[in-house]
């Protein structure tokens, strides 16, 4: 008897011991941290989304030359619409797993191959294997192997991409607590230093969003984002993911 209640016991606390996940003290690689990222919002993060956002488009003399709406939903893993001044627009950019498509006047005018690696890093990891995140991110440059500690904004973070600071090597930043996207850098054309940064943010759901995100060229702000009326729909249109329907399906 005494025997068959130590099985018991023995057999609960497996059943009700959490599975496997890495622990920050094992973190020695950027797949690590893309793991820990999975790991942590596995079946959260919210798989919908959408939202109004401001855009704001800059001048080097820092000036404001231009803005628009634009009107963006979400499928996770691997789907972004964007629409121009309204959601009944002709005009807008497609993201569907791993094509770029472009829109004017209701035309496709543009088709090709592109991982978007700010929709990998702040959304999609969530949502799919960490070797299909860790595959993308190395496709596009960034160097797996490496990372190190930093601070931003006052958090600590984990740095990808590079073992110590240089800011001349492509690279992405990640909040060590919270386990979100804060920060990239990568080189433009001419050897231009770009940068993105998602700021400000909340929570939403289980998960996190950040209603600003800003780009930076060579250190002066080209475009800034702000995210208003963000919503975690019940459901989306699919229609609005499709090529062949982008332009003409109503957003639910």
């Amino acid at each position: 008897m005494k025997s068959f209640l130590i099985f018991v016991a023995l057999f609960l606390v497996t059943l009700s011991s959490p599975k496997t996940t890495v622990a920050q003290s094992d973190i020695s690689s950027g797949y690590d941290v893309i793991k820990a990222m999975y790991e942590k919002y596995e079946g959260r993060w919210y798989q919908t989304l959408e939202f109004k956002q401001n855009t704001t488009f800059y001048g080097q003399d820092g000036k404001v030359q231009r803005t628009q709406i634009w009107y963006e939903a979400m499928d996770m893993p691997g789907k972004l619409a964007i629409k121009f001044d309204d959601k009944e627009s002709n005009n807008g950019i497609l993201f569907n797993d791993g094509v770029q498509y472009g829109y004017a006047n209701g035309k496709m005018i543009q088709e090709l191959e592109r991982v978007h690696e700010l929709l990998v890093l702040g959304f999609d990891v969530y949502h799919q294997s960490p070797d299909v995140t860790a595959t993308q991110l190395a496709g596009t440059g960034f160097d797996m192997e490496k990372v190190y500690e930093d601070v931003w904004q006052g958090r600590p973070v984990y740095v990808v991409g590079v073992d110590a600071p240089d800011s001349t090597v492509r690279q992405f930043w990640i909040d060590k607590e919270r386990l979100y996207f804060v920060r990239n850098i990568t080189i433009g054309r001419n050897n231009t230093i770009q940068e993105v940064q998602f700021n400000k943010y909340e929570q939403l759901g289980e998960g996190w969003i950040a209603p600003e995100v800003v780009f930076y060229a060579n250190g002066f702000k080209g475009l800034l984002e702000e995210y208003s009326q963000i919503v975690i729909p019940d459901s989306v249109n699919e229609a609005i993911f499709a090529p062949e329907t982008f332009v003409t399906a109503e957003w639910l």
